[in-house]
Parts: C-alpha cells; structure tokens; sequence
C-alpha cells in the first residue's frame, strides 16, 4: 500500500510538471501595417489587432494611431495613441481567452506629434487609470503616475499580481482639460499554456505507471 501511494504520487507529480504555468508574450503594435504618414490610422475602422490581440479607443473618438519611433513622446519604437480626446484604450485577446497583464511601457503625447513641442492644443496625460475586467465577474483597478514636464519621460509600468485572469483592461487617461492623451507599447501579457514534458520526465512517468501496474498484479 505504502509503496503504491508513493508511486501514485511521483507520477502525479511528474504530471503536474508537465503543466507550464504561462507563456508570455510583447504587443510591440510592429505587425500593424505601415501607411504614407508617420501615423497610420484607417478611418473606416474602430478597432486595431496586433499580437493576437483587439484595441478600442474612446467611445466618443474610438480611432487608433499606430505612430512610428521618435514621432509622439519621443517612442523608441512603433506606439499606439487613441487621440484628439481623452486616451481611452481597451484591450481583449481576440481569441477570447484570459490572458494576465504584467507590464507596459507608457508617456504622454505632445502637440501635433512633435516630441521637441510644449503642449497647447493637446493636453498631456499625468495619469493612466487601469481598469481589469476578470473572468466571470468582477474587476482590479490600478493607477499609474506618468512625469507631467516635458519631453515625458518614456517608463516601463509594472502590475499587481491581481491583474490576472483578465477578459480585458480599459487604459483611460487622466489629466487636465477634456483632451488628456497617452501613448503605449511593449504591453507585456501571459497566457495559461500546456507545455510538453520533457524526454527524461517523460520516461520517469512511463515507469511510474508501469511500477503502478506490477503492483496490481501482485496482488491479484
């Protein structure tokens, strides 16, 4: 009995290390197809796929402008802005799945998409509200503090651990006046996954079984 217990359990255990906790993943927006402007936007669309994922904008002014390096808030590399009203972006996996959210890089937007530029028309976002909608119910909420003087310094975000198990995550900027705009890449995401088990784990498995089986027979 003793002996089938711990057999039972090794081969349990081989199982249960076969099973990956996640897969993680970088929405960099680079797959999104390139235009004639520095900032590419299809005005009969309200919404944009990058990485396996779908982005909104704001109700109210829901286009997506994919901007190239350098153009807005002086982006390393290819960024996302929902403009010209308050930022607001929502984020799905386009599969549908629940996905964890663990880090983006973020910075406010300057006037007419020069970096060297003070704002006046466009104001500039001094926070990013983060709202996570879970899987089944319920929600996380975070806020974040973006630098408020010029150029707006381009930061990398952190998450709680609570922002897991997410059916999607509404970014809103927060900021003076009605028109408080942000700029967002690099979104780091994980998604559950089954991962393979390797050769060794796998011939570890097989004669645990197979250790489980000569015990059956011995006692029959």
């Amino acid at each position: 009995m003793q002996m089938t217990t711990v057999v039972t359990a090794l081969a349990g255990a081989l199982l249960a290390g076969a099973v990956g906790n996640a897969q993680a993943d970088v929405v960099d927006f680079q797959d999104v197809p390139s235009g004639s402007s520095p900032c590419y936007v299809d005005f009969t669309a309200t919404s944009l796929q990058s990485r396996g994922y779908t982005f909104t904008g704001n109700p109210a002014d829901p286009y997506l402008y994919v901007c190239e390096s350098g153009v807005v808030q002086n982006n390393p590399s290819a960024a996302l802005v929902n403009a010209n009203l308050r930022s607001v972006v929502t984020m799905t996996n386009s599969s549908g799945a629940a996905f964890s959210l663990e880090s983006f890089f973020a910075g406010g937007r300057t006037e007419d998409f020069d970096p060297s530029l003070p704002v006046s028309l466009y104001s500039v976002a001094t926070s990013i509200d983060i709202l996570g909608h879970l899987m089944g119910g319920g929600t996380v909420f975070t806020s974040i503090t973006l630098d408020s003087q010029a150029p707006y310094d381009w930061t990398q975000f952190f998450l709680p651990s609570s922002f897991t198990n997410l059916s999607s995550v509404v970014f809103t900027a927060q900021g003076n006046g009605e028109t408080p705009e942000f700029v967002i890449d690099d979104i780091v995401v994980t998604l559950p996954h089954q991962s393979i088990p390797e050769p060794a784990s796998l011939a570890l498995l097989g004669a645990a079984l197979a250790g489980i089986g000569l015990l059956g027979r011995k006692k029959t």
